[in-house]
C-alpha cells in the first residue's frame, strides 16, 4: 500500500509539473474546476450543442426529454455517491505538498474544498457527463471526453487532488453512468 502512495504521489506531482503554472494556465484551469460546480460547463455545452441540432431539428423529442432525466440522474447520483457515500470511508485528505500559493495570488478566491480528496467528485461527475452526452451523442465523444479530462487534470493542477482520485473519480463517474443507461 506504502508503494502505491509513494507512486500516486510521483504521478500527481509530476502531472502538477508539465504544464507551466502561469497566468494563463492558472486561469484556464480554474475556469474548468469552476469552484466545484463543473455542472455549469456541461449546461453550457448542451445548450450550445442543442442550439446547433435545433437548426436541424426543430422540438423537443422524446429522445431529448430522455437525455435531460438520464443525464440530470446521471450528474446528482455520482455527486451523491462520491461525495456523501464513498468520500467519508476512505477519509483520504487533500494534498499539501504541492505550492498553491501562485494560483491563489492570481485567484484570490480560488480554494479546494476542505472536504476528503478521495474519489474526486470532479472527476466522477465529469466522466458521468460525458459517459451520458456520448450515449446520446456519439459523433462529439471525442470533444465530450477532452472536457472531462480537462476538468479531471484541473483538479491536479490546481493541487486540489492526487493522481489516483482523479483516476477512480472518473472510473465510479463511467460504471455510475452506464448503469443508470442500462436502467433506461
Amino acid at each position: 500500500m506504502i508503494t502505491l502512495i509513494k507512486v500516486d504521489y510521483f504521478i500527481t506531482q509530476l502531472l502538477n509539473k508539465i504544464i507551466p503554472h502561469n497566468l494563463f494556465f492558472d486561469y484556464f484551469f480554474s475556469f474548468f474546476s469552476l469552484k466545484g460546480n463543473s455542472i455549469f460547463i456541461w449546461i453550457l455545452i448542451i445548450i450550445v450543442i442543442t442550439f446547433l441540432e435545433e437548426k436541424k431539428n426543430p422540438g423537443i423529442s422524446y429522445q431529448d426529454k430522455k437525455f435531460i432525466l438520464v443525464f440530470s440522474l446521471s450528474f446528482l447520483i455520482t455527486a451523491f455517491i462520491i461525495s456523501y457515500l464513498i468520500k467519508p470511508v476512505f477519509r483520504r485528505p487533500r494534498p499539501t505538498f504541492l505550492n498553491l500559493t501562485q494560483i491563489k495570488n492570481i485567484n484570490k478566491n480560488f480554494n479546494c474544498p476542505t472536504d476528503f480528496s478521495f474519489p474526486s467528485t470532479h472527476a466522477a461527475t465529469a466522466f458521468a457527463a460525458a459517459t451520458i452526452l456520448t450515449f446520446f451523442d456519439k459523433k462529439r465523444r471525442f470533444f465530450y471526453y477532452t472536457i472531462a479530462i480537462l476538468i479531471a487534470y484541473s483538479r491536479i493542477y490546481l493541487s486540489c487532488h492526487y493522481f489516483f482520485d482523479i483516476v477512480f473519480g472518473g472510473i465510479f463517474g463511467l460504471i455510475i453512468s452506464k448503469l443508470i443507461i442500462n436502467f433506461f
